[in-house]
């Protein structure tokens, strides 16, 4: 699956699934480091099936700074608000993709205007092997970092809900090393045997935020 999924890059350059759904709110997809939307691929299915959406994918550059892919997201969700008449969106973030829509929720003014903020496999705390890529995320997605700390020390969301889900199987970002998230009243879903990619072409993962997104 994981394979799958990676391979289906090319077709981030087309509309996904239920780009053109009618639902309760838009989804807005965030995709993670060195990703696009494809990856979204069999959620956007799963999701639009349920009768969910519209469903688009926020594409941002991610060897810059999640502040800057924040300030973009900031913006993509006005218009996105404005062409829909929608008042509120939810946000699917994988991997950095959630922590650019926490920093949008928690520093940007997104709360409320975010009915769900759904994360999937997110260093929140951070994770050493950022240290292989290149780009500013390789110092702001490290254990410890800046920005680790400024979320961390960031208001949580009153209006806004959150979704954690996590892996104890996932080799980039481990669900023991992100269990002390500093967000209260944010909901915490783990697995045990899904991996990195695999959490965006899982039946159960799309079940628990089908059900969340409802």
């Amino acid at each position: 699956m994981a394979m799958a999924i990676s391979a289906a890059r090319p077709w981030g350059f087309f509309p996904l699934p239920g780009a053109r759904q009618i639902g309760p709110r838009p989804v807005i997809v965030i995709h993670g480091y060195a990703m696009n939307r494809a990856n979204f691929l069999p959620l956007a299915f799963r999701l639009a099936r349920a009768g969910l959406g519209p469903i688009v994918g926020f594409e941002y550059w991610t060897l810059g700074r999640c502040a800057a892919a924040a300030k973009q997201l900031a913006w993509f969700v006005e218009h996105v608000q404005t062409l829909t008449g929608s008042p509120q969106v939810d946000i699917i973030g994988h991997s950095m993709g959630g922590v650019v829509g926490r920093y949008y929720v928690q520093l940007l003014c997104g709360d409320g205007g975010v009915a769900n903020l759904i994360t999937i496999g997110s260093p929140h705390l951070g994770t050493d092997l950022s240290r292989m890529g290149i780009g500013a995320p390789t110092r702001e997605l490290l254990f410890g970092s800046k920005l680790v700390q400024q979320l961390s020390a960031a208001p949580p969301p009153n209006d806004t809900r959150v979704t954690m889900i996590r892996s104890h199987a996932d080799a980039l970002v481990p669900a023991s090393s992100q269990a002390a998230v500093n967000l209260p009243r944010a909901e915490s879903i783990v697995y045990d045997d899904l991996g990195h990619v695999s959490l965006l072409g899982s039946r159960r993962v799309a079940r628990d935020i089908i059900r969340r997104l409802k």
